[in-house]
């Protein structure tokens, strides 16, 4: 559990701000008016402006709160990944009115493949359909949880997202050097010169953020930081990204199908593991784990950026071009299709951290848990974080103090934490197991890619929580598997 600065002040609960509705998301059944509040209760900082952050910005916006985002990069980045969404996070996006502009940059999963070196295919999880046992009638998942499970160009997802955030509201190129995190307030001083004052820090700058950084730093100095947490994050591997051109549909055609069928091929005698994913406009998201130039210095990359130079680049894709694809042909030819700029070679790195906030500091996204890049949760983590955190703050009162901000946050850490944990342990386990090599981890895989069709939804069923912004028109739980509350901590 992360500590918490107290102050003098103590809550006032006739200055709380009680609207009334009955929170879908929260479990909390107290009475809270819906839409933004009339007079904003505070001031936001928000250091990040990828999905975490963004989504953060917008979800400030709609709640009728004021905030500002700092993002280090003069521009919005090259489209070189993508990111998965779920049910648990597209009912939300239905609700802030993105469905249609998202589904329209979105490609449904309709399986995972599991192939060997040869192409054969060991056992595959059907995405698309499933049998009810009370019937044979097959039902669609959408039909079973609300929507299916996308693949979403992450540059297209974070245009839409910018679209509807003011644009005064996010300020580029502003990288933040020093942090002040006081018992009134917060402020960024930043490279450029220019100083952010503002009532809370969110930090949604990712794996190697700078606001954990600064926060760990000035713990650590009162011995109030946990051991586990000054270790480096966990290097397991490495991995080189790309995203194609739009593609040939006579040599690819399964690629412009409308549902994404992904591949995972398993080398034989090999360290690399081949993963393809078709995306929206006819291109492929292709990515290959394994040993690839295990760079200098890497137990000590807690804060540095994971990604590699040119030549690192270059390198690694003439390791794995010969690597064959379930089309014909080898990974050189994707390669080919694929613009430089358009690949990133990056540590495959993971942690969860216990320490998510401290004084009126919070952390979101990967900046508080890292996934490999590949487990299809990073991007959906990081929204129910945005999603949990928003609500809290919402029902803050008119005038909080500083205590009532650490209330939040510890509430926030209690309801989430766990649940990520969680998330972290098991998208390492699924990536160790599929980049391990022998007779042992081949077992493995070929039970979990062919259990019963029970087993796999009852797995599924368990994490449907669906979540929505408390004070926002509610969006209808279609599916029929009904999303499951999550237990909560009244602040």
């Amino acid at each position: 559990m992360a500590p918490s600065s107290k102050s003098s002040l103590s809550s006032d609960s006739s200055r709380r701000y009680n609207p009334t509705i009955s929170s879908e998301s929260s479990g909390i059944s107290t009475p809270v008016m819906k839409g933004p509040r009339s007079i904003s209760p505070f001031k936001a900082l928000i250091v990040g402006a990828g999905v975490g952050g963004l989504m953060m910005g917008l979800c400030l916006e709609r709640a009728g709160i004021e905030y500002v985002i700092l993002e280090r990069m003069p521009q919005l980045q090259l489209p070189r990944t993508t990111i998965q969404l779920s049910a648990n996070t597209l009912r939300c996006i239905e609700q802030l009115g993105l469905l249609d502009e998202v589904m329209a940059i979105a490609k449904p999963v309709s399986m995972v493949r599991l192939r060997k070196h040869n192409m054969a295919v060991v056992g595959k999880i059907d995405a698309t359909y499933v049998k009810e046992r009370y019937d044979s009638t097959r039902l669609q998942l959408n039909a079973r949880y609300g929507h299916y499970s996308s693949i979403v160009q992450r540059t297209e997802f974070l245009q839409i997202l910018i679209s509807r955030i003011p644009a005064q509201k996010i300020q580029w190129g502003r990288y933040v050097l020093d942090i002040v995190n006081g018992n009134a307030g917060v402020q960024c001083r930043c490279a450029n010169g220019t100083i952010e004052q503002g009532d809370i820090l969110v930090g949604a700058d990712g794996a190697y953020s700078a606001v954990r950084q600064n926060l760990y730093k000035h713990m650590q100095e009162k011995n109030l930081l946990p051991k586990s947490d000054m270790k480096p994050l966990k290097h397991t591997l490495n991995a080189i990204i790309g995203l194609t051109n739009p593609l040939d549909l006579e040599k690819y055609p399964s690629v412009g199908a409308r549902f994404s069928e992904v591949d995972i091929v398993v080398g034989k005698e090999s360290p690399y593991t081949l993963w393809l994913s078709p995306t929206s406009g006819n291109r492929v998201a292709w990515s290959v784990g394994g040993d690839l130039l295990t760079p200098e210095g890497s137990t000590n990359a807690n804060f540095k950026q994971s990604e590699f130079g040119p030549e690192a680049i270059d390198a690694a894709c003439a390791l794995v071009e010969d690597l064959e694809t379930p089309w014909g042909g080898t990974l050189a030819d994707l390669i080919g299709h694929t613009r430089r700029d358009f690949i990133t070679k990056v540590m495959v790195e993971e942690k969860h951290y216990k320490t998510w906030h401290y004084g009126r500091t919070v952390l979101i996204g990967e900046a508080c848990h890292k996934f490999v890049p590949y487990s299809g949760q990073g991007a959906e983590q990081a929204i129910l974080d945005v999603i949990c955190l928003v609500n809290l703050l919402y029902r803050i009162c008119d005038n909080p103090s500083h205590h009532e901000f650490c209330k939040v946050f510890e509430a926030y850490y209690v309801q989430r934490g766990p649940i990520a944990r969680n998330a972290v342990s098991v998208s390492s386990s699924m990536s160790h197991l599929m980049n391990a090599q022998g007779l042992s981890a081949d077992l493995k895989r070929k039970i979990l890619f062919n259990l019963p069709e029970w087993i796999k939804l009852g797995s599924v069923d368990k994490i449907q929580v669906r979540p929505l912004l408390d004070y926002l028109p509610p969006t209808e739980d279609r599916g029929a598997k009904k999303s499951v509350k999550v237990p909560t901590s009244p602040i």
